[in-house]
């Protein structure tokens, strides 16, 4: 295997475009940052040809348009697995769209395959086995070591003999035409950018069983959580895990001993400031009943 080629710089992107064009296939993958951060991007941008592999840092390189030309480029194929979210956050992030793809999650799930993942089907089909020991790092931590990109490498270098495969399943069983339809809709998807609504606190689970101060005081923490997300760049269920907000709606903790008891309460909430303005969010949505 080939070392895998680090792009980093506009001049070296612009380079590596001029050649991609010209690539009847190319493999493509992007990690990105939504397990840690509020908003999340794309912090890496894998490409394979059938023989290189490149791995673009869009942390260094913010305009991404060069790739334009190659991704709506109707001649080369785009080969994916499992797009739709990679194809969201190309438009999202870059307003790269993507012209002629293959997905090869999309394939197997036509052909009958039982396990759609990456790593289970290259095992089924070449006998590879795909590490998932980085499955979740953060991938906006700079500088990028030797095991980041050997791990974020092989999600695209084995991905155009497995469309190979695919394919030639789909041509046997003359379902080909019918996968470019679902590869195009795939393509066709609008970004959705869904705002925060307050009533969705009632789509955590347990959330429709609470009494009314439980979902008050869900409700409450719910929009806290959203603020604080956002204040601190932190995916929420990181600040409150759903389950430690429905505990606080259920057990209601008076003081900081009521709260030490708690599970599942990260550290930071369980004394200080925080965990003052938890108490004080479930004390507030507390109605006394009048006797």
């Amino acid at each position: 295997m080939k070392p895998v080629v680090l792009i980093e710089s506009n001049a070296a992107l612009a380079e590596l475009a001029q050649e991609l064009v010209h690539e009847p296939k190319i493999a493509v993958d992007t990690e990105s940052n939504g397990f840690y951060a509020y908003v999340e991007k794309i912090c890496l941008l894998q490409l394979s040809t059938r023989d290189h592999d490149y791995i673009i840092d869009p942390i260094k390189i913010e305009d991404l348009s060069p790739l334009r030309k190659v991704f709506e480029h109707s001649r080369v194929e785009k080969i994916f697995h499992a797009a739709s979210n990679d194809i969201m956050g190309l438009k999202r992030d870059f307003q790269l769209c993507v012209v002629n793809l293959f997905d090869t999650s999309v394939a197997a799930k036509m052909l009958g395959y039982q396990n759609l993942g990456l790593a289970a089907l290259l095992e089924h089909s070449f006998g590879i086995h795909l590490s998932k020991k980085l499955q979740r790092h953060n991938w906006a931590h700079r500088p990028l070591g030797h095991d980041e990109l050997d791990y974020a490498r092989l999600d695209t270098h084995f991905l155009i003999p497995l469309r190979d495969k695919f394919a030639l399943e789909l041509e046997w069983r003359e379902l080909m035409d019918e996968a470019r339809q679902c590869f195009l809709k795939v393509c066709d998807q609008e970004v959705q950018r869904k705002p925060f609504r307050p009533q969705d606190y009632l789509h955590i689970k347990g959330a429709r069983s609470l009494d009314v101060q439980g979902k008050r005081i869900l409700r409450a923490l719910f929009i806290h959580r959203e603020h604080e997300a956002k204040r601190r760049n932190r995916a929420p269920f990181r600040v409150l895990s759903n389950e430690a907000m429905l505990r606080l709606a259920q057990q209601r903790p008076k003081d900081l001993d009521d709260m030490s008891r708690l599970k599942g309460i990260p550290k930071n909430y369980r004394k200080g400031k925080n965990a003052q303005t938890l108490l004080q969010l479930v004390g507030k949505n507390i109605k006394t009943e009048k006797s």
